[in-house]
């Protein structure tokens, strides 16, 4: 067991991998075609989307070996491993839609992840994020007034992220790499859009200047749909 799955292996049995994100499957067009899901967890998310939306097909890869048995009884086909193990093998252009459920900030190497990304996805495909947002309001607020960092077991600081975004550092990097945003919802599920979050954020963001900031500022996680505007890399496997 290497180090990226030892992170993960002891939230195998507290339902870690059990949650589904109903968001992300209202973002899917019906018959979306051929679906990867990097990181799909025990499958549960592909599953349901297998049952509304009707892929042709819906193959995941994903790093703990005993979720990924899970998922292999839910989807097409499912590769056990990093992802950054397995992207490279797969063949150009070949997928309508990549699916990062909450899985970016968990890869060492997430440029090299969405740089695959771009080169499995079919010309005007499509990737579909969603991803904590660490210009959040507690985030700041633990680290300026209580000067922590302090690591959870879920949430914006799980132990198992390895990077972490704002809503300007992922729209840059998905620029980069040959995407571009059609979409951007802040994920409404969260308890700083409560009143009291409300309130301090906006006077927040009114005394920086900023008062754009005010939605970042509220929110825990977005979810992102981008479309694939051009070729970064030329290679085919």
């Amino acid at each position: 067991m290497d180090s990226i799955e030892k992170i993960h292996y002891k939230k195998e049995t507290e339902g870690y991998f059990e949650n589904i994100n109903s968001t992300l499957i209202d973002q899917l067009p019906e018959n979306p075609g051929d679906i990867l899901d990097v990181g799909c967890a025990t499958g549960k998310l592909g599953e349901d989307i297998i049952q509304i939306k009707n892929p042709r097909s819906y193959i995941g890869i994903e790093v703990v070996s005993a979720v990924a048995e899970e998922a292999k009884k839910r989807l097409t086909n499912v590769y056990v491993g990093q992802a950054e193990e397995w992207m490279p093998k797969l063949k150009s252009r070949s997928f309508d839609w990549v699916v990062l459920a909450d899985s970016l900030e968990h890869t060492v190497n997430p440029w090299a992840i969405l740089e695959e990304v771009n080169r499995v996805l079919k010309k005007e495909g499509h990737i579909l994020i969603s991803i904590p947002n660490v210009r959040n309001l507690g985030v700041i607020t633990e680290l300026l007034v209580k000067g922590t960092w302090n690591y959870r077991d879920y949430g914006i600081m799980d132990q198992g992220h390895l990077r972490f975004f704002t809503k300007k550092t992922i729209f840059k990097m998905l620029d980069e790499y040959g995407f571009i945003v059609k979409k951007v919802y802040s994920n409404p599920r969260n308890r700083w859009k409560k009143f009291r979050g409300r309130f301090i954020s906006r006077i927040i963001s009114l005394g920086l200047g900023q008062p754009s900031a005010y939605e970042e500022f509220i929110t825990v996680q977005w979810i992102i749909v981008a479309e694939k505007i051009k070729n970064i890399n030329e290679k085919e496997n």
